[in-house]
């Protein structure tokens, strides 16, 4: 059997009191018997990235901050994303973007799957969400999970999915795991 792949499952709030927390360990703990997916929680306030001011993208590794450094090691370590996506104000959170923006090719030819919750679902974060992972060279896939009222769906700190949500989250890693395989693969055999 080939080796888990590594998905980083990235909380995009740090807002007191949200639901990316709850709503990102149950998409980490739904993957535990999915042998082929190995899914670490990533929390961007732990990262606590400043807003990104270098004055261009630089090629992959050749950064001089040293959080950038090590924000761009933990990024091209990963075979692929799961985005927890809220929705604010019909828009991304702006720390999940100034993450994406932070680096560049470490993103590069991996799969970016979505989560979302809040208007709708987080649908607009995630229709936003799309458009930056194409710029960003990710394969961004089809397989997202809308979580609808998703404050009536907390318990003790912990996420109580419903049958479409437990479905969809199925779904999400079926073509995780295909996509992942598939552009591993290419990574590995092709110059890029």
């Amino acid at each position: 059997m080939a080796e888990p792949l590594k998905i980083l499952v990235i909380l995009g709030s740090v807002r007191e009191g949200r639901m990316a927390e709850p709503v990102g360990k149950w998409v980490v703990e739904g993957a535990a018997d999915r042998e082929a997916l190995d899914l670490e929680l990533v929390d961007l306030k732990d990262w606590n990235l400043p807003f990104y001011h270098f004055a261009k993208p630089p090629a992959a590794g050749d950064y001089q901050d040293p959080l950038q450094i090590s924000w761009a090691e933990k990024i091209a370590g990963a075979d692929g994303y799961v985005l927890i996506c809220p929705e604010y104000n019909h828009g991304i959170p702006a720390v999940l973007k100034n993450a994406l923006d932070f680096v560049y090719a470490e993103w590069h030819r991996k799969p970016a799957a979505f989560v979302g919750y809040g208007g709708n679902g987080g649908a607009r974060s995630i229709e936003q969400l799309t458009m930056v992972a194409r710029e960003l060279r990710m394969a961004p896939l089809e397989a997202s999970v809308h979580i609808m009222s998703v404050w009536s769906k907390a318990g003790g700190g912990s996420l109580i999915p419903d049958d479409k949500d437990t479905r969809w989250i199925g779904h999400l890693y079926d073509e995780l795991e295909w996509w992942g395989n598939a552009l591993r693969t290419a990574r590995q055999t092709q110059a890029v």
